[in-house]
């Protein structure tokens, strides 16, 4: 015999026995609510989430200031990804514009993730000297 405890929303707690086989059975399906539930929020990120990450989202038709200082930051952004190497630009397109995942451009290059993962953080790594050298 094996027990299952439940927590109800109001804090109480409920412990009954049961069978094995009625527990594995339990076990089973606890385990599929936590896999279904980690494949539906796993690529979800909410906007408060994003902001305690310290990005923020600035309104730029309320501020034309803020529009400026946009388009100011989108050409040394533009001007730091022109000064990559090409296959450091393509995989910064892929990933960034494309959305595409490391995994997939490494079947796709024909060599493994990590090598993929290297290459984009050698050119995250090389992007961030070349801003701050711009800033």
């Amino acid at each position: 015999m094996q027990k299952i405890k439940y927590t109800f929303l109001d804090g109480t707690t409920s412990e009954i026995e049961v069978t094995d086989e009625i527990y594995s059975v339990h076990l089973e399906i606890t385990q599929a609510e936590r896999r279904l539930y980690w494949r539906e929020s796993r690529r979800q990120t909410s906007l408060e989430n994003l902001t305690a990450q310290g990005i923020d989202f600035i309104d730029t038709a309320a501020n034309p200031l803020a529009k400026y200082i946009q388009n100011e930051n989108t050409e040394h952004i533009e001007k730091a990804v022109a000064a990559l190497s090409d296959k450091q630009r393509k995989l910064i397109y892929a990933v960034f514009v494309e959305g595409k995942t490391l995994t997939e451009i490494a079947k796709s290059e024909n060599v493994t993730q990590p090598a993929i993962t290297q290459r984009l953080a050698t050119a995250i790594k090389k992007l961030k000297k070349l801003l701050q050298k711009t800033l």
